[in-house]
């Protein structure tokens, strides 16, 4: 009886390459079809301990994200950037990433020293 050619080493390496090729497809076809998830690479703010009255900057860098928000009172912002706020009392801000159903989100506080 002839062995069957699927169990010899080259048939066995064909049916390997071709598991890796359809499970590679598959792969990257959920993240190019699928929503993927949004990353934060960085929040944060400089100075975070400020007088009263004083402004601090909060910087962000988000990749991967159709909408990102920062509360409270900044709303819709670009990918990256930074904004200067101006908080009476220590306030915590949190950024949100949205991207579909996939959400991300990180806070930080900045404190407010009154002397």
């Amino acid at each position: 009886m002839q062995k069957s050619f699927w169990k010899t080493p080259v048939g066995i390496a064909i049916w390997i390459m071709l598991l890796a090729i359809i499970l590679g497809g598959g792969l990257i076809a959920l993240n190019v079809f699928g929503h993927q998830y949004p990353v934060i690479e960085s929040f944060y703010a400089h100075p975070v301990v400020v007088s009263s009255g004083e402004a601090s900057n909060i910087s962000w860098s988000v990749i991967g994200a159709e909408k990102v928000l920062i509360h409270p009172g900044v709303g819709e912002v670009d990918l990256k950037g930074s904004v200067r706020v101006e908080p009476n009392e220590t306030t915590e801000y949190s950024i949100a990433a949205l991207n579909g159903t996939e959400n991300r989100s990180m806070t930080l506080k900045i404190m407010v020293h009154r002397p």
